[in-house]
């Protein structure tokens, strides 16, 4: 399990400019959708495997202390970068091993990443420093964003043939994050919200969308003939796309209230 860790965060270092200026901010229906279940304003937030603080910032003006935990050092070194508030800091830590003390968190949230973390034990850290009515939600988007069924279907095809040459470590199934949610049997209530953001793009901002996934940038690193698979990809993107468009974000939020 530690080399699978290992692995796992590896996948992420070296293109934290393309991730930052590709991967979508979440929304605001994000959050409040979570204050719905949230009996007073948050004092503590905590963002598990935070990245690059995408995750992070969206509660800077929602409570008084924010807490990233990533255990990537390229990922938390652009959060810390470009993430400016007086309330929101940024500390090393795995999603199973915060560094945390029992109980010191209104909302723990876990963006886009709860699939390469250990579950059973993230659950238990997650329960650990939850206040009681505390809320843990785990939200994804949707991949990829909605847009052209020309250009989706070869950015998975591209997916797929990246997967082939550089597989992930450990990847959970997505789908079943709300049910693993659900059989800990520790929260009082579990439910799935689905919601979406509607965003400006250009070709450039799509293809890094595409180009920002692990399994592209894995994948290069041990092959660079997949460029070739790359470059036919970003030739259908322009060819496909206008100057400005917009694309669809879909949001899986699932729910849990201590």
């Amino acid at each position: 399990m530690p080399n699978v860790t290992q692995e796992n965060i590896d996948r992420f270092s070296g293109y934290t400019d393309l991730y930052n200026a590709s991967r979508p901010v979440p929304p605001e229906i994000i959050v409040k959708s979570i204050l719905m279940y949230l009996a007073e304003a948050p004092q503590t937030v905590i963002d598990i495997g935070s990245g690059t603080g995408l995750s992070t910032m969206i509660w800077r003006d929602i409570a008084t202390r924010v807490i990233g935990i990533e255990p990537n050092d390229d990922m938390r070194n652009a959060a810390e970068a470009s993430v400016s508030a007086a309330n929101i800091t940024f500390q090393k830590g795995l999603s199973n091993q915060t560094g945390l003390p029992d109980g010191c968190a209104d909302i723990v949230t876990i963006s886009q990443a709860f699939h390469w973390m250990d579950i059973p034990s993230t659950l238990d850290e997650v329960w650990r420093i939850l206040k009681p009515g505390g809320v843990f939600a785990v939200y994804d988007c949707d991949w990829p964003p909605s847009v052209d069924w020309v250009f989706e279907q070869a950015e998975s095809a591209l997916i797929r043939k990246c997967d082939a040459i550089k597989p992930p470590a450990m990847k959970n199934d997505k789908d079943a994050h709300l049910r693993k949610i659900s059989e800990y049997g520790k929260f009082r209530f579990v439910r799935e919200v689905v919601c979406h953001s509607v965003e400006p793009c250009t070709p450039e901002r799509m293809i890094g969308i595409a180009l920002s996934q692990g399994s592209v940038q894995g994948a290069l690193k041990v092959d660079p003939a997949i460029q070739k698979d790359v470059d036919a990809f970003c030739d259908v993107v322009k060819a496909r796309c206008a100057e400005a468009f917009k694309i669809v974000f879909s949001y899986r939020l699932r729910l849990a209230v201590k």
